[in-house]
């Protein structure tokens, strides 16, 4: 398995866990260049239609729990009869690992655990989804502490080692809800009992009911009261004991009504402020749901049954075969029809093939296409498969593909590109603006990106790049100012400088000789302002030239000269000449300043 390619896009590169129902490897997501999990059904499972049918719902239904508390699922499909989920890759240990290794934990630190897994709970719960399958095995814990719950939505449709079925009863029987046990309908309050007895376990060391026989369990999870937390450790504080004890009462009814309420106690413990609940604990061992309903078969056999509860048993089993009957009575008459098989067929050809024998097509959820040769409305998924019998007139949903592509936005005025990205459900990403001098070009979109033409999918931002225009200055007198006065004054118009150097014979070392554009002159912002730098004088050569010469240079220069005189032979071959300049030739100076010359002359 290993090294393979799910959709073209996700590579298997380590397996990383297993269990009952499926084999967990840490994958590349070639695509998006992270790496994620990718959980793989064994493939017992994959044979059973309508385990892949609530596969598939449930795998829906866990996509859009976007919560910082559950561990996120990406995608979901199958390639030929291997079926996956491709989920967040969580780094960390599971609660089981860390019960192993610690055997209890703090109160407190139970504490935050609980009210993280119970925020996911609560989430969850909003929008009609049960866990059922809430134990420390699916709960990890990150390196910086933070919870994150798992398997939301498989665990409804799982069997294996270590599970408890009685019709549709799932679950592992150590943390399943008495309800749960016998097979009963569920809504939120059974996740609040499991989290209960992960609760219980992580301040004891201990679940409150265990044998090595899950029937066993399951039935002393209807029947039996679990040893109060502070009798196993008399430090456990009794604020958390009664709300592990109201969490794991045996009546929905007097359990936490909602996640919510639980965590807040739990906050509440944390604080050190009092709690809503006290203990409810049923007179009788646990009787209050078993008196009203039937044991699934198996449990009853643990201990010998009173006459009432075989009465029941058979009154209940008279009720359902009443229930059968009606049902086949009223339903079976219905006309029912083979589902066609739509899946590759493009939307319209799916729809009239459906229509054809008397059942409609329902736009579950559309995907996006993001590569290139890929088909656009088409259909990749149908629920339910076909083959199976269901009644004329009948849904069925499809999952369609669909095309979006980044529109061309240049030349565009700004109000009409964001228009246009609404229109198709794109976003404005960052927008930048460019000075321009073209009055044409203000407000009007100049580049983007991603490129028109790109693949994309709804929600995916869009940055614009778009003119604005520059606003004209008048340029500033900055004659005969130092460099920094200048370049402060042209600064302060939002222009730029652009400095030359040039010797003066007037004008001081490091002042401004001249500027171009002209002081008064009017231009735009960010324009160009070259200023003339004076660097003063060079010293001309005029070492061994005569005296009249050199005199005539420097006066050229506008330098001023002193001359002395050292005598020499009448026929010294330097008579008359300068043997000696200081500054030296080359040397730069401020205008008019004294050059020394030292001239040979016959005395």
């Amino acid at each position: 398995m290993l090294g393979r390619i799910f959709n073209n896009r996700y590579r298997l590169k380590e397996k990383i866990g297993s269990g009952g129902m499926s084999d967990v490897y840490l994958a590349d997501d070639l695509l998006l260049n992270r790496e994620v999990a990718a959980k793989v059904l064994h493939p017992e499972l994959a044979r059973d239609p309508s385990y892949i049918q609530r596969f598939r719902y449930e795998a829906q239904a866990a996509a859009n729990l976007n919560h910082p508390n559950i561990v996120n699922i990406y995608d979901w499909g199958n390639e030929g009869d291997i079926y996956y989920i491709i989920m967040e890759y969580v780094e960390g240990r599971d609660l089981a690992e860390i019960l192993r290794q610690a055997g209890r934990l703090q109160p407190e630190r139970a504490a935050e655990i609980a009210a993280e897994i119970a925020a996911a709970l609560q989430f969850a719960h909003r929008r009609n989804l049960v866990h059922r399958d809430i134990k420390p095995h699916n709960i990890i814990i990150t390196p910086t502490g933070q919870v994150k719950v798992m398997d939301f939505g498989i665990a409804r449709a799982s069997t294996g080692a270590g599970m408890t079925q009685t019709g549709m009863v799932m679950g592992t029987a150590q943390y399943i809800s008495p309800e749960q046990a016998q097979g009963l309908s569920l809504d939120g309050r059974s996740d609040i009992y499991s989290l209960g007895i992960v609760l219980y376990e992580m301040l004891t060391g201990k679940v409150p009911f265990d044998d090595e026989n899950p029937i066993t369990v399951a039935y002393r999870q209807v029947r039996d009261d679990p040893v109060p937390p502070s009798l196993i450790d008399g430090e456990i504080p009794s604020t958390i004991e009664a709300i592990v004890m109201k969490a794991m009462a045996k009546n929905p009814a007097n359990r936490y009504q909602t996640a919510q309420e639980m965590k807040a106690d739990l906050l509440r413990f944390i604080e050190g402020i009092p709690v809503s609940a006290t203990p409810v604990l049923p007179a009788g061992g646990g009787t209050e749901i078993a008196a009203t309903t039937a044991l699934p078969a198996g449990i009853a056999a643990q201990k010998r049954t009173p006459w009432w509860v075989w009465a029941l048993v058979a009154g209940t089993g008279i009720l359902v075969i009443l229930i059968i009957v009606l049902l086949v009575f009223f339903v079976g008459s219905k006309p029912m029809v083979d589902v066609p098989n739509v899946v590759g067929m493009n939307v319209d050809e799916a729809s009239r093939t459906l229509e054809s024998v008397g059942l409609k097509m329902e736009i579950k959820e559309e995907q996006y296409i993001t590569t290139e040769g890929q088909q656009a409305n088409k259909v990749i998924q149908q629920d339910p498969e076909w083959g199976i019998r269901i009644s004329k007139g009948s849904a069925v949903s499809v999952v369609v593909t669909r095309e979006l592509r980044i529109p061309s936005l240049v030349g565009m005025s700004y109000k009409d590109a964001v228009s246009k990205l609404k229109e198709l459900k794109l976003d404005v990403g960052n927008v930048k603006k460019t000075p321009t001098k073209d009055e044409a070009k203000v407000d009007v979109v100049l580049k983007q990106s991603p490129a028109s033409g790109t693949l994309t999918t709804p929600g995916t931002a869009v940055d614009l790049e778009i003119g604005a225009l520059l606003k004209k200055v008048t340029v500033p007198n900055v004659k005969g100012m130092t460099v920094a006065d200048a370049e402060n004054a042209i600064a302060a118009k939002n222009l730029k400088v652009n400095k030359v150097e040039q010797q003066s014979t007037s004008v001081p070392i490091g002042k401004v000789i001249d500027q171009d554009p002209p002081s008064g002159t009017t231009v735009y912002e960010e324009d160009t302002v070259t200023i003339y730098v004076s660097i003063g004088v060079e010293v001309p050569m005029v070492l061994g030239m005569k005296e009249s010469d050199a005199i005539d240079m420097l006066d050229a220069k506008g330098l001023n000269y002193h001359i002395t005189y050292q005598a020499c032979l009448p026929t010294d071959p330097d008579k008359g000449k300068v043997v000696e300049v200081n500054p030296s030739g080359g040397t730069l100076v401020e205008p008019h300043s004294t050059i020394n010359l030292t001239v040979k002359k016959v005395i």
